[in-house]
């Protein structure tokens, strides 16, 4: 089950190296279970989109699990600032 979390750089399956994307992808894949009624997505290079929350999350998750290390945000801060944006524009 912890495998379903790991980023592809760290199950070997892109050239890239270990770093806080690594962490940051494995934050963004418990994000997108946990709105997704705890349902792993079918395949992990092109996350599909969960019907039931908004574009803006929607596009948030994508990015954080991205495929590709440098398409992820590249802090927990930055994801931070986005979620914060989000909930405050959409919720306040």
């Amino acid at each position: 089950m912890t495998e379903l979390f790991s980023e592809p750089e760290q199950l070997k399956r892109i050239a890239e190296p270990l770093s806080n994307r690594s962490d940051i992808y494995s934050l963004g894949m418990t994000l997108y279970v946990l709105a997704n009624n705890k349902k792993f997505p079918d395949q992990h290079d092109v996350l599909p989109e969960i019907e039931e929350i908004s574009i803006e999350l929607n596009a948030i998750l994508r990015k954080v699990c991205s495929y590709y290390p440098g398409n992820r945000y590249q802090s927990a801060a930055e994801l931070r600032k986005e979620l914060l944006k989000l909930m405050i524009t959409k919720y306040c």
